[in-house]
């Protein structure tokens, strides 16, 4: 692990810090990687610590934001075509939301579901929009720090 671990912060140490800066960003971008994913691997091979963080955070951000536009313009749809309450699928959202609660289902999501996921499901079922971006951008930066501090301390353990 050690011997990877050099070998690729040789390979990216030698990239221009905004390509560096770059991939990391498409990381966060991609669901599932997003910006605890992002974070390890930019500092793992060799990014800042910081600049890891900051571009997997933004990438992971992106996502929200196309996820959250998303969302909202279906919730609008369906809310405009149905005279009736929330669809069964809509009911079964809003139950596991209000047994965990917002906050958990955000900050716990990410090893479930990718964030911009969760986020377009729970603003199409119609839960605030205020309340889940607010823990979902909590969540995004809470992980994509802790991630990073996690390689910083291990790259520096194995130095």
């Amino acid at each position: 692990m050690e011997s990877v671990i050099s070998s690729l912060s040789g390979v990216v140490g030698g990239l221009n810090p905004v390509v560096q800066f770059l991939a990391v960003f498409v990381i966060g971008i991609v669901p599932f990687l997003e910006s605890h994913v992002g974070a390890l691997v930019g500092t793992l091979t060799g990014v800042p610590v910081v600049l890891a963080a900051i571009a997997a955070i933004g990438g992971n951000l992106l996502a929200l934001a196309i996820a959250t536009r998303a969302g909202g313009a279906v919730a609008r749809r369906v809310a405009a075509r149905r005279t009736s309450g929330p669809s069964p699928r809509a009911e079964k959202v809003l139950a596991k939301v209000d047994r965990f609660g917002v906050p958990v289902a955000c900050l716990l999501g990410p090893f479930v579901l990718a964030t911009a996921l969760s986020t377009f499901i729970m603003l199409s079922a119609g839960l605030d929009r205020r309340k889940v971006l607010t823990w979902q951008i909590t969540a995004v930066v809470a992980w994509g720090i802790a991630f990073a501090s996690i390689a910083f301390g291990t790259v520096n353990a194995l130095s």
